[in-house]
């Protein structure tokens, strides 16, 4: 019987979008900490963020080589401004501030439609513990974003590879979610919105349940073939809670 429901975070619990105006929107949100902070760069907004970018995005690409997640120190000071005089122990310091605007400027993101009533029925309905299992660069913005949704409440634990220092889907940050709620992965669901990262890694596992939903990044991260499926495609993330609603009452 399943016990446990663990989410993707964005893609899955929250619709996310980024266009060009979410790009140029990050490069002036960043040369404003960098100014709030005093910091000096030898560049203005639009050109740091063209470089700085660059490098966000080749670290992007090397962790999901790796599946490795860096710390947010690492990632701003070693790749994002690499290339960039700057003084590196005041972007340490700020990094985390840098990855939380990074995270919620790059991206427009708000909660699913119906995900808010899905949580509650999985949580007061049906008694499953349910966690988020998310690949971040930032240490905090998961919590706080959940917080601002209103639904903070309903989970029993988070567990991030920014903090983990696994990415999915590497089997590792699967374990640490497993191990902390105290399940065997036959008695746990997943739901995500890859087949890369979000059913590949429980299936290796043994997953009792994979459930699979389409986003704005399903496209981008689903390229090639994967030898592997859910076990339920929705198209509403409320279909979570009434599936396993009607496979608990039929005793499954």
């Amino acid at each position: 019987m399943i016990k446990a429901v663990m989410f993707d975070m964005g893609g899955t619990l929250e619709d996310l979008y980024s266009d060009e105006k979410n790009d140029k929107a990050t490069a002036y949100a960043l040369y404003e900490i960098l100014q709030k902070h005093g910091i000096e760069v030898p560049y203005e907004a639009e050109p740091l963020w063209a470089i700085v970018g660059e490098g966000i995005q080749a670290y992007k690409k090397e962790s999901e080589r790796t599946q490795i997640e860096l710390k947010p120190e690492e990632i701003w000071c070693d790749w994002g401004f690499r290339d960039i005089p700057v003084d590196k122990a005041k972007l340490a310091d700020i990094s985390e501030e840098i990855a939380h605007m990074w995270e919620t400027t790059f991206y427009d993101r708000k909660l699913r439609e119906h995900a808010a009533e899905m949580l509650k029925g999985l949580k007061e309905d049906l008694g499953m513990h349910v966690a988020v299992v998310s690949n971040t660069g930032s240490l905090f913005q998961v919590f706080s974003t959940l917080e601002k949704y209103g639904v903070r409440q309903y989970f029993d634990e988070i567990t991030l590879s920014s903090i983990v220092g696994y990415r999915k889907p590497h089997p590792n940050i699967f374990r640490i979610a497993l191990a902390q709620a105290n399940l065997d992965p036959s008695e746990c669901a997943f739901v995500g919105d890859t087949l890369s990262r979000d059913v590949v890694g429980p299936r290796k596992l043994g997953f009792g349940r994979v459930f699979k939903i389409n986003s704005f990044l399903t496209p981008q991260k689903d390229i090639g073939k994967f030898d592997v499926a859910p076990d339920y495609q929705v198209t509403d993330i409320y279909d979570v809670y009434t599936i396993l609603k009607k496979e608990r009452e039929q005793g499954i």
